[in-house]
């Protein structure tokens, strides 16, 4: 495995530095290394101290929340970043992983939304004897997270946790793979320079698009960046295992070298960020000849406005006067995937004729030769990595075997994602001894076929629960009850 780009063996030779000294950190690993393949200490240089959490450096000050991806909002208060300092310092890492991962219960018998019902689970005792009963359910789900997925942890977050983390992420997140984004995004990313280096994913939540790049034919390393540390946790132990990631929030402030990245890539974010100008500026100086490539911004001359710093096609190219820029859109990088050939960026465009699409794509280098036309693409792209069942799918069975129905999640994930109609199959009956197969990750004779209908497609082995499967925890009482089990029988972690 290569050296760490992040926590090096030898100091200094990595791709950190810290946003206010400019110093390389040096490492210095707690004693207790709590977790198997997981690295814990501390990062020092002249101005700060951070903590690093299971290899994930958190580079924030204060409070390190848990913040709403849209508004930036605090969902849920998170541990200080002194007192995570201190508890590593104190040889205490498991103690401030849990401390990271554990959020509020919530409020009992869906009374949350109930005012004056909702108050006895809301002052009083309970809220503290209830987040006592999560950190030992969180630390029992740690002791057993070979066993677990991301799914699991996913499901913890936003379907057994605080009414203020909105629930309706969770497919937004989990049904990724398949969604019109991600197919966007794989057809664009095949514009990254290769054999060059690193590429820098900012809010990287989950690490989606970072395992597709490691599992892909032509693999690039990846460090993704995140506010978010619960994301990042299950992205480092089950999405992309093989990449890095670090806790950050200062995009105008990136913690890390001059040109330390072949390239600086973002998501499905970077128009939602307060200083665009400044993370531009910022992506620009850690890529090597200012190569950076964002992926769906959205248009501020269309409705609905995914919120307030939506630019014009003209201001988002603005953002990298200078520097060669090519715009595409959406609808052109799908419309590209599905017909096998890769994107025509080679020919300038006035940014006006990209005025009525909705979702836009960047792509800006001193390096022009990322612009040349791509040949034609492989089949299936977004079968790399391991085949499992688009989670879009349920499971039915009847008389005839097993029937996977397509079935969009919620109103809303309909709206974003109607477009998943045009290439997506409605359903497909199989017979069970073929769905075993499938659902084992296992090749069949028609999973050529369902991989050109997204029924099977390219997703982390550890990403999700063999399809029909029950979670291991039901509601939010079950898992309450197996933590205070666990803190009784003296496996506390205060």
């Amino acid at each position: 495995m290569p050296e760490s780009l992040l926590l090096p063996d030898v100091p200094g030779r990595g791709v950190l530095r810290c946003p206010e000294c400019r110093e390389a950190p040096a490492f210095t690993p707690t004693p207790t290394q709590p977790m198997a393949g997981g690295r814990f200490g501390v990062l020092r240089c002249s101005c700060s101290t951070h903590p690093v959490l299971d290899s994930i450096p958190i580079v924030r000050h204060g409070r390190v929340d848990v913040q709403d991806h849209v508004t930036g909002r605090t969902e849920v208060a998170g541990p200080d970043h002194d007192a995570l300092v201190a508890m590593l310092e104190d040889d205490r890492g498991l103690d401030a992983l849990v401390a990271m991962l554990t959020f509020p219960p919530a409020v009992p018998f869906g009374l949350g939304g109930r005012r004056r019902l909702r108050l006895p689970f809301t002052r009083g005792p309970w809220p503290t004897l209830a987040l006592a009963a999560r950190r030992g359910e969180v630390a029992a789900m740690l002791a057993d997270h070979e066993s677990l997925t991301a799914q699991d942890w996913m499901e913890l977050c936003y379907a057994r946790s605080s009414e203020r983390i909105a629930s309706d992420i969770f497919p937004y997140f989990f049904a990724r793979y398949g969604q019109p984004r991600y197919v966007a995004s794989i057809e664009l990313a095949r514009h990254l320079p290769v054999g060059r280096g690193a590429v820098l994913d900012l809010a990287c939540g989950f690490g989606h698009l970072m395992y597709h790049l490691g599992a892909r034919d032509e693999p690039l390393r990846t460090v993704g960046v995140d506010r978010n540390f619960f994301q990042l946790w299950v992205g480092r132990r089950y999405v992309a295992p093989d990449q890095e990631f670090v806790c950050a929030d200062r995009v105008e402030a990136l913690p890390f070298a001059d040109d330390a990245f072949a390239a600086s890539l973002c998501s499905d974010a970077f128009h939602l960020f307060d200083d665009q100008q400044g993370a531009a500026d910022e992506m620009r100086r850690v890529a090597v000849d200012d190569t950076v490539v964002l992926d769906r911004i959205g248009n501020r001359l269309l409705e609905p406005h995914d919120g307030d710093h939506e630019r014009t096609p003209k201001e988002y190219a603005a953002l990298v006067d200078g520097t060669p820029v090519r715009l595409t859109s959406e609808d052109e990088l799908i419309d590209a995937y599905r017909a096998g050939r890769g994107l025509r960026l080679r020919d300038e465009r006035d940014p006006d004729e990209l005025a009525e699409h909705k979702w836009l794509a960047l792509v800006s280098s001193r390096d022009e030769t990322l612009f040349d036309d791509t040949d034609t693409l492989p089949c299936t792209p977004h079968g790399a990595g391991a085949l499992g069942i688009n989670p879009i799918f349920h499971v039915e069975r009847d008389p005839e075997g097993v029937h996977l129905v397509f079935r969009y999640p919620s109103t809303w994930y309909a709206f974003e994602n109607a477009q998943m109609r045009s290439y997506t199959s409605a359903g497909e009956h199989l017979d069970p001894a073929a769905f075993e197969e499938i659902a084992q990750g296992r090749p069949v004779p028609q999973t050529p076929l369902l991989l050109r209908r997204w029924v099977v497609l390219g997703m982390p082995p550890r990403y999700a629960r063999r399809p029909g499967t029950p979670p291991p925890v039901r509601s939010v009482g079950e898992g309450l009850r197996r933590g205070a089990l666990r803190r009784l029988r003296g496996t506390r972690v205060s």
